[in-house]
């Protein structure tokens, strides 16, 4: 996930919760609304305001030559220099993002709000590229900048969770709810690390107060396992057929059979056994359905049909990490 602050408001969106079962791809932009307000206040010329209209125009080949141009002229002028990084994350060119937010600091200080922002992006940037040690040491100095800057407090506590700092990530997640309550990532990891050390009933008010708040398919499929989880089927039930009724194409396969374990720990079995039915039909490369469908016939004692599935599951994936279960209950089951 990456969470950069915009100098502008080019894209919108909501950060996606990291998760051990993470169902969706590609990375989500978010300027929380202060520190859009915030953002805009800053100074700019009237050339690097028509370059922003570009990028919200979607169209960052353009402003990137246009700021290219601005910053020959005006090197010191941080707002281009951070637009220009975003103009290069736009076009998919990290390398080149990442040597515009690092010329950004090199050219000059500016206003701490202006330095708080790029060493946010330049933070995101390096955690997407597996530095961690550099991405935590830049994301600190964006939260000591501007101590409410609270998408930075956001990729900080995501930084911190990746390095095994659960700790420190969940210091960061408090803080984003307390800057930003309406903001869901923040209770949905929080959730998720208190669910990681068994703290179920703690971590079940924070993603039941996450769901309200839950738009994007990305939170809301990280929501429906989390809740799952903790203890709350009907509710994970909610969440996940809400991510996938969110999404355009058709929904990963490990989300669909999420929503065939919430529905089944919902008391609701047949239904689940009808997902991975059609699961299997549409994504027969799938294993885990097989194996799932196979624990769900042996529950109500369809010993032949859950033989079936469990050696179907064992030809298809005979190395998988639940293969050496899955040979056992499949002596059980044929032995019934």
């Amino acid at each position: 996930m990456r969470i950069l602050l915009l100098s502008v408001l080019v894209l919108a969106g909501c950060p996606r919760a990291s998760t051990s079962n993470d169902t969706t791809s590609g990375d989500e932009d978010l300027a929380f609304e202060e520190e859009r307000a915030d953002a805009n206040a800053l100074p700019a010329s009237a050339e690097v305001l028509a370059a922003e209209a570009l990028l919200a125009d979607g169209r960052p080949r353009e402003a990137r030559i246009s700021l290219s141009e601005i910053l020959d002229g005006t090197p010191e002028d941080l707002r281009a220099w951070l637009d220009l990084g975003l103009a290069y994350e736009m076009l998919d060119d990290p390398g080149e993002a990442e040597g515009a937010y690092r010329s950004a600091i090199t050219h000059g200080a500016g206003s701490s709000a202006q330095s708080a922002e790029i060493l946010n992006n330049l933070g995101a940037l390096l955690r997407d590229t597996d530095r961690l040690e550099e991405a935590i040491e830049r994301l600190r100095q964006a939260v000591a900048l501007r101590p409410a800057l609270a998408s930075a407090h956001l990729n900080l506590g995501l930084a911190l969770e990746d390095a095994g700092d659960d700790v420190g990530a969940m210091a960061s997640y408090r803080r984003v709810i307390a800057l930003a309550d309406h903001e869901p990532s923040s209770r949905i990891n929080l959730g998720l690390i208190l669910l990681r050390q068994g703290q179920h009933d703690t971590a079940l008010i924070e993603l039941r107060r996450a769901l309200p708040l839950a738009e994007e398919p990305a939170d809301l499929a990280a929501l429906g396992s989390g809740l799952r989880q903790a203890g709350d089927p009907a509710m994970a039930v909610r969440a996940l057929t809400a991510a996938i009724d969110g999404l355009e194409e058709t929904p990963p396969p490990a989300l669909t059979a999420e929503l065939a374990l919430a529905q089944f720990a919902a008391d609701h079995r047949p239904e689940a056994e009808t997902i991975l039915v059609q699961l299997i039909a549409s994504a027969p490369t799938y294993a885990t359905s097989h194996y799932l469908l196979a624990n769900m016939y042996a529950a109500r004692e369809a010993w032949t049909d859950a033989a079936r599935e469990y050696d179907a599951f064992l030809r298809a994936s005979p190395t998988a990490p639940e293969a050496a279960e899955a040979r056992r209950r499949l002596t059980f089951v044929r032995a019934q």
